[in-house]
């Protein structure tokens, strides 16, 4: 039966028909709202408990065998990847983590999740402290059960205990230079590189390679070297000791430099190199 806003409607012919058709319109498209929210509000749920149980094996409170799937794989900024078996054998050890901010989508067996990771532990061999980095997981459900299929760390917070990889780093970077080999010097670059100098001079990656390198008489000495490490990247300040001339020119002994590195896969690029030393005559 007919309520009376719908027959007010209907005895107004055309124009009622439009106005009920109107409100039946909305009140669907609620509906569908509704419906659409609930089902992501209860996605959400449910990627938030699967992301849970994935920390808490990190953290070596569940198999971690029990979480991946068959097809696992995880990826990092820095490019380094891992396999089922390869993450099993190496994974990453948390002492405390937050979970924060998890959106998600499902569709039948499939569940994707992004969130923020706080954590404090150690990743790949480094102890890393982070409050809030981007993630991505891709559950299936097999079984029944859910399992974490692919996992994208897109940020691993601070980094410590660098001091032993940013001495190696910048031995490296220093030696390729001292080397004088252009593909020397092109295998620790990374293709954003910059460096400027204390009289204003300036190179990009091509540049450099053309025309920019120094030409040192001998490999330096590198003193006073401290470093700090986020994500891919670490940070070095640091002395040269430098003896005999550069480029013909006495240039200033132990002065300071900042250089900073990006991480692939197992080796250090340089991105950026500051030299404060000055040129004499």
């Amino acid at each position: 039966m007919p309520n009376l806003f719908e027959s007010r409607c209907r005895r107004h012919g055309a124009i009622g028909a439009i106005a009920l058709a109107l409100v039946v319109g909305l009140a669907g498209g609620w509906q569908l709202r509704s419906v659409a929210a609930g089902a992501e509000e209860k996605a959400a749920t449910v990627a938030a408990a699967e992301i849970d149980r994935f920390y808490q094996a990190t953290s070596g409170k569940v198999p971690l065998a029990d979480v991946l799937g068959e097809a696992f794989q995880l990826m990092r900024t820095d490019g380094s990847r891992y396999d089922r078996a390869g993450y099993l054998a190496r994974p990453a050890s948390l002492s405390a983590y937050t979970i924060d901010g998890v959106e998600a989508t499902q569709s039948g067996d499939l569940l994707t999740a992004t969130f923020f990771a706080g954590l404090t532990g150690t990743v790949d061999g480094t102890e890393r402290q982070g409050t809030g980095d981007a993630r991505l997981a891709v559950f299936t459900r097999v079984d029944g059960a859910w399992k974490l299929q692919a996992f994208a760390n897109l940020g691993q917070g601070l980094a410590s205990g660098l001091d032993e990889e940013a001495k190696k780093a910048v031995e490296s970077w220093v030696g390729a230079v001292a080397s004088g080999d252009a593909e020397a010097v092109r295998a620790v670059l990374a293709p954003e590189f910059q460096i400027v100098r204390s009289d204003g001079s300036a190179h990009g990656f091509e540049g450099y390679l053309a025309g920019g390198m120094a030409k040192i008489e001998s490999v330096p000495g590198i003193a006073d070297l401290a470093v700090t490490g986020y994500g891919d990247h670490m940070i070095v300040r640091y002395a040269l000791a430098l003896e005999g001339s550069v480029d013909g020119k006495h240039m200033e002994d132990k002065a300071p430099r900042l250089t900073v590195f990006r991480r692939k896969n197992d080796s250090w690029l340089v991105v950026a190199h500051a030299n404060f030393a000055k040129l004499g005559n």
